[in-house]
């Protein structure tokens, strides 16, 4: 079988490209023909990490720039379309039997369909509102995710064939557990890249507290940790005098290194699907305080091969903390190392992931039919729509949301609404208000809701927040996390739903 897999972001050496990496690898190893595609930037760069992995692995790799999505609302269709007729290339010349790819990758599927090869799409976090939409069919027909949960999700959501396969992984160094000087000393890691829905600033709020109280604890934070997020937890640290107790080491390659001197693994996570570090550390015999997110308690169990935390906030990490000390002082925490160690051995090695997924591309050739919208139509209809539409001046994220806009200019025709509301009078505000012109819905529009400002904006009153009571179509244009998520929440309890009455000027996967 030969099979071309393409990774997602140029510079985002994720959980989602190491799961497709190692599945590559294990493919190559039982014999099959792999390629790897990684994805360049504008200037034709990329994070040097997937050259260091693609080398350990021994697998072949070339290079292309194509854009991704990592939620149904936010594909760029006009870039998939101007892009298709390199990746079209790349495939023929290839001739694969099977492409896999991270994310959502409209290129590439519409080169695959015009190709007739089948296409798998991997992804995981996702909004079950997202498909309140009825999408355009230019996704795969085809799916796998790390989590049932995700699986049946994206599954039910879209229509399409989906498949659970567990993250894998192969412990490529020995490690040596290190004797310890201290052993009252408790060292901690905490694994990945640093973004809100990582939740690592509540980690660090936990070490506080630790210190507060006398605890002696170490913690370190392997993951690129270069954001707004990270520069965030850096500042409290400092602020609160905790350079001691928390070490930021980056990304790493050497992460079984960390393993050695690890007494305790914490996921502090808020949205996730099923995440390899936890299988990183049951397969490293290094037990995992995690949040009960997403697709983690259909495996891992509390008291039994994990200790689970009751919620998201450093007092629930706290809590789970103080019950780890209790194992580890009645000598009980190698139990949870065992179980941990028989929940890896029974679903997380490349044996058993190999053999799954071997069946579900043999199914998948079997099964495939070519009977799908091709490019010609998409690109057809996309015109249509963009037809009359003034985008001269339009700006750089309005055109890359075409593909959402068209979707809610459906939606606005059927319903016909009367009152228009933009949450956010700034940035996005701005843009959104670009948007009601192009769905044709700015002779509707009553104005702005800002709770940090009064008066106008761009000419439009700021209004209340009780406006909403009569508003039948509103848009989020707010950029921090936590205010959209508790804007959401307002909106739905006064009776509103996301991708029917209300839409999300920034989608991603915030919430589950």
């Amino acid at each position: 079988m030969k099979i071309t897999y393409f990774l997602d972001f140029p510079f985002s050496v994720g959980g989602a490209n190491k799961v497709l990496l190692l599945q590559a690898y294990i493919m190559k190893s039982r014999g099959h023909d792999v390629m790897v595609v990684i994805p360049n930037d504008k200037d034709q760069k990329h994070a040097l990490e997937y050259d260091v992995l693609c080398r350990e692995y021994g697998i072949c790799a070339v290079t292309a720039q194509y854009s991704i999505s990592t939620c149904t609302e936010g594909i760029d269709i006009l870039s998939s379309i101007e892009q298709y007729d390199k990746i079209y290339d790349l495939i023929k010349k290839e001739g694969p039997d099977l492409v896999c790819s991270a994310q959502i990758n409209v290129a590439v599927e519409m080169a695959a369909r015009e190709l007739k090869i089948p296409h798998l799409m991997n992804i995981y976090q996702t909004d079950q509102d997202s498909f309140r939409i009825k999408w355009l069919d230019v996704y795969p027909h085809y799916h796998s995710a790390d989590s049932e949960l995700f699986s049946e999700m994206w599954g039910k959501g879209l229509h399409i064939h989906s498949k659970c396969i567990r993250v894998a992984y192969e412990n490529r160094k020995q490690v040596i557990r290190r004797e310890k000087e201290n052993k009252d000393l408790i060292h901690i890691l905490s694994i990945g890249a640093f973004y809100e829905r990582k939740n690592q600033l509540e980690v660090i709020k936990f070490i506080l507290k630790c210190k507060n109280d006398g605890m002696q604890v170490r913690l370190v934070f392997l993951g690129n940790d270069s954001s707004v997020y990270g520069d965030i937890c850096k500042q409290f640290v400092r602020e609160n005098e905790l350079e001691e107790y928390v070490k930021f080491k980056g990304f790493v390659h050497n992460v079984e290194d960390y393993f050695c001197n690890a007494d305790l693994m914490i996921l502090a996570s808020k949205v996730e699907s099923y995440p390899g570090v936890i299988v990183e550390s049951i397969a490293n015999h290094v037990p995992v305080l995690t949040t009960p997110v997403a697709g983690v308690p259909e495996l891992m169990k509390d008291g039994y091969n994990c200790l689970a935390l009751q919620g998201y906030e450093s007092d629930d990490i706290y809590a789970a903390f103080k019950r780890y000390m209790v194992f580890r002082n009645e000598n009980k925490i190698q139990d949870i190392i065992r179980n941990a160690d028989t929940t890896f051995k029974e679903n997380h090695t490349c044996a058993i992931v190999g053999n799954k997924l071997e069946d579900y591309y043999t199914w998948i050739l079997q099964d495939y039919k070519s009977r799908y919208i091709c490019k010609k139509e998409i690109k057809k209809l996309f015109n249509e729509f963009l037809e009359n539409k003034i985008l001269n001046g339009a700006d750089s994220y309005t055109k890359c949301n075409i593909w959402f806009l068209y979707h809610i200019d459906r939606i606005v025709k059927q319903k016909k609404p009367q009152k228009v509301i933009i949450w956010g009078a700034g940035y996005f505000g701005k843009i959104v208000l670009e948007w009601l012109t192009i769905i044709n819905c700015i002779k509707q529009f009553a104005g702005f809701i800002d709770v940090k400002k009064k008066g106008e904006y761009l000419t439009y009153p700021i209004l209340d927040q009780e406006e909403i009571e009569n508003c039948d179509l509103l848009f989020v244009a707010v950029s921090d996390l936590n205010s959209r998520l508790d804007i959401m929440k307002y909106l739905e309890e006064h009776g509103m739903k996301r991708n029917e009455t209300y839409f999300m000027a920034i989608n991603s996967p915030i919430r589950i």
